[in-house]
């Protein structure tokens, strides 16, 4: 995979119609009060694709597999195996369907029509795509949207400004963030996708098994942090950029969101045809994410069975499929479509920590990383992640 691709499908992931809706409620309902948490989410972010990323470049295998290869006894291959198709395979089959109803919802939005039949449309895509096998394709794809969506918000925030008071405001640790636990977990869970590591991890092996170099140098590390610093650093741009306009158009003049009016943050740029480019941009959040969900799902269940992690493979495409035909079938039912979206990111995080967990105990295995493997800080960091998401999640569901 060409030098730069693989940290912008990493991007493209990361940016889908979750982030827009939830970083559009973030900033109308409480401003920049929750901005810290997105920094520490970005940065959490970092350290665990990180070692997502170098599981697979030293290895040579994905997450999945790299789990399964440390476990002798049976029964918890078992029990494991089944924590990872309920939270990537499950879960991402409900989270696809958020995202083609984001991708419709931008659609039907701009050009009018039911969102259900351009659901529908949306997901014939998405497995033409798919179906085609080859990533070369894929990827000119995604590139391209993440590229046009991410310049249509930056540069929004650039001609808006953003509101220094609330924004310092926003930066010390006083934000009632008890009072906003969906949101909390909502930006959290959009941030640090837990599909991603099985991703990026299966990215990264595939890198490692084509490439013709039989050791891994630190200089080759080096380069591999870099570029995902560079694209997680654009997605965590594009989500202030969209939180940061939504504080000016909506928490300013105390302006509820609704689906009606979710477009008017961009009227200070493209005036009259801020609908058509909100719909476009929520429209590309949203393909770009229905393509590498089902993706990350393939990647995580086929590395259980020991199955080909690549597209030519049949079964591995096959699942990709019936998570686009699963996700299609939800986005058609008449939910709620920013309802559905904020639920399956607030889903998402609380799905987090166990993706997490089996991150970190993979990544101090000796026996496969090595040298690279896990160091004191790295697992710090780590342990901060669960422990703030699981306080989140489990205030969430007790108390709120």
């Amino acid at each position: 995979m060409r030098s730069g691709i693989k940290g912008l499908i990493i991007t493209a992931a990361f940016i889908g119609p979750g982030t827009v809706t939830t970083a559009t409620l973030v900033g109308a309902q409480t401003g920049y009060a929750l901005l810290w948490l997105l920094i520490f989410a970005i940065f959490a972010t970092f350290v665990l694709q990180e070692m997502a990323s170098r599981l697979g470049s030293v290895s040579g295998i994905g997450l999945s597999e790299a789990i399964m290869s440390q476990l002798s006894s049976t029964w918890i291959k078992w029990l494991i195996g089944a924590l990872i198709v309920v939270a990537i395979g499950v879960g991402n089959a409900a989270y696809e369907g958020g995202n083609i109803t984001g991708a419709a919802l931008g659609l039907s939005s701009s050009f009018g029509g039911s969102i259900q039949l351009w659901a529908l449309g949306l997901g014939a895509i998405a497995l033409i795509l798919l179906m085609a096998g080859h990533y070369s394709l894929v990827e000119k794809c995604l590139v391209g949207l993440v590229v046009i969506m991410s310049l249509v918000f930056i540069t929004l925030m650039i001609v808006v400004g953003i509101n220094v008071s609330l924004f310092t405001q926003g930066l010390l640790l006083n934000a009632p963030i008890m009072s906003n636990t969906a949101l909390a977990l909502a930006i959290v869970g959009t941030t640090i996708v837990p599909y991603n590591l099985f991703l990026h991890a299966g990215l990264s092996a595939q890198d490692k098994q084509k490439s013709l170099a039989k050791r891994n140098s630190s200089s080759e590390y080096k380069s591999q942090k870099t570029e995902l610093f560079v694209s997680i650093g654009i997605g965590g741009l594009v989500t202030f950029a969209i939180l940061s306009s939504s504080v000016t158009a909506f928490f300013v003049t105390q302006v509820t969101v609704e689906p009606a009016n979710i477009a008017n943050q961009l009227t200070p740029l493209l005036g009259q045809h801020a609908g058509v480019f909100f719909g476009i941009g929520l429209f590309a959040a949203g393909l770009t994410s229905a393509i590498t969900a089902p993706l990350a799902a393939a990647y995580a269940i086929s590395g259980l069975f020991g199955w080909g992690t690549h597209l030519k493979d049949v079964r591995f495409k096959l699942l990709s499929v019936v998570i686009v035909i699963i996700g299609t079938a939800v986005s058609t039912m008449g939910l709620k479509p920013i309802s559905l979206i904020i639920v399956a990111q607030t889903a998402n995080a609380m799905l987090l920590p166990i993706s997490v967990v089996l991150l970190v105990w993979v990544c101090n295995r000796k026996s496969l990383l090595g040298q690279y493997k896990n160091g004191l800080i790295t697992n710090a960091a780590a342990g901060i992640v669960v422990v703030l998401v699981l306080a989140l999640a489990g205030y969430k569901l007790f108390f709120n």
